[in-house]
């Protein structure tokens, strides 16, 4: 009868450390996912700058571009066609960024919200951990309750 006791206790022992086990490596693993999103939301930030930078350095070459082939056309500063096709390059520009300002939100929202679903993955298997536990426990105490002709 007392192998039968030590042998649970063993079992009992090894699935406690496994479940210990199980949830340093869940945790690491969690971690391990913030820091992948956080460095995902660093990298977009980065692009979108670029982006942003991108879209300025080319709204100045082409305003450039018309007030040049205005100016050899013989158009002044002040001529409509000119003030239109320079406002119409600025509310490009603008538009651009507003678009690229739009797409980081996106990526951010999505970023917290992958990392929000690993978060409850981890919880889910915390309790699929306990859930085993407590079976193998109730497994033991009626195979030992069994050989002690308790039931």
């Amino acid at each position: 009868m007392s192998g039968i006791i030590a042998v649970t206790a063993i079992s009992a022992g090894a699935a406690v450390y496994s479940g210990q086990q199980q949830a340093k490596a869940t945790k690491k693993a969690a971690q391990a996912q913030q820091e992948a999103s956080a460095a995902q939301s660093r990298s977009a930030a980065v692009e979108s700058q670029r982006a942003r930078i991108q879209q300025v350095r080319e709204a100045r070459i082409r305003r450039g571009q018309v007030i040049s082939a205005g100016t050899a056309a013989g158009l002044g500063m002040g001529t409509s066609g000119l003030g239109g096709a320079i406002g119409s390059i600025s509310t490009q520009m603008a538009e651009n960024i507003g678009t690229i300002g739009q797409q980081q939100t996106f990526a951010q929202e999505t970023g917290t919200a992958l990392q929000e679903s690993a978060n409850q993955q981890v919880k889910a298997q915390r309790w699929q951990q306990i859930g085993q536990f407590s079976q193998s426990i109730f497994n033991t105490s009626v195979s030992v309750g069994t050989k002690k002709g308790i039931f």
